[in-house]
C-alpha cells in the first residue's frame, strides 16, 4: 500500500517536472475521488495555516478548481480524447495537491530567512509553474504539442481570475 502511494507521489513529481504524462497515472475513479480528497485535504490545511483564515477561501477554491477541471473536460472530449479525462484531472489534483502542500509550508520555511515580499514572489512563481504543468497535462492528454496545452491552460486560468472578479464582491458581501 504504502509502496503505490510513494509511485503515484513520484508519478505526480515526474509530471511536474515535465519527465512523464499522465498516462503514468492509472485510469480509475475511486483514485480519483482519493486524490480530489487529498488535495481538499492539503487545501485546508493550508488556509487553517494561514494567519488570514477565511472559510469562504475554501470555497472559492473549489469554485475555482471544478471550473477549471469542467473546461479542461471540455477541452479533452473536444479532442475526441474523452477516455483520457479522469486520468488527466486525477494529474491536475495531484499535482495541484503537492504545489498546494510545497506552497504552504514554503511560506513557513522560507519565513526564518526572507521578508513577505520574497516569499511572495515564490508564491507566484509556484503558480506559474503550477499553470505550465496543467499545459503539459493537457498537451499530452490530447496529444498537441506543448504551446497548444500551455494556451489551454493560460485560457482556464484567465477564466479562473473572470471568475474571481465575479465571485469576490459575493464573498465581500457574506462576511
Amino acid at each position: 500500500m504504502i509502496c503505490n502511494v510513494l509511485t503515484l507521489f513520484k508519478s505526480f513529481l515526474e509530471i511536474i517536472l515535465f519527465r512523464k504524462g499522465p498516462d503514468r497515472i492509472p485510469h480509475s475513479s475511486v483514485l480519483f475521488v482519493i486524490v480530489a480528497g487529498l488535495w481538499l485535504l492539503v487545501g485546508v490545511i493550508g488556509i487553517i495555516a494561514a494567519e488570514n483564515y477565511s472559510g469562504s477561501g475554501l470555497l472559492v477554491d473549489l469554485l475555482l478548481t471544478i471550473t477549471a477541471l469542467s473546461l479542461y473536460a471540455l477541452v479533452i472530449n473536444a479532442f475526441g480524447k474523452s477516455a483520457r479525462i479522469i486520468r488527466a484531472l486525477t494529474a491536475i489534483l495531484g499535482c495541484g495537491a503537492v504545489f498546494g502542500a510545497v506552497l504552504f509550508s514554503s511560506r513557513y520555511l522560507l519565513s526564518a530567512w526572507f521578508g513577505e515580499n520574497e516569499i511572495i514572489t515564490v508564491a507566484q512563481l509556484i503558480l506559474l509553474w503550477s499553470i505550465l504543468v496543467e499545459g503539459h497535462i493537457i498537451a499530452r492528454t490530447i496529444e498537441r504539442p506543448l504551446v497548444i496545452g500551455f494556451l489551454v491552460a493560460l485560457a482556464v486560468f484567465i477564466a479562473q481570475l473572470q471568475l474571481i472578479t465575479v465571485l469576490k464582491p459575493l464573498f465581500a458581501q457574506v462576511t
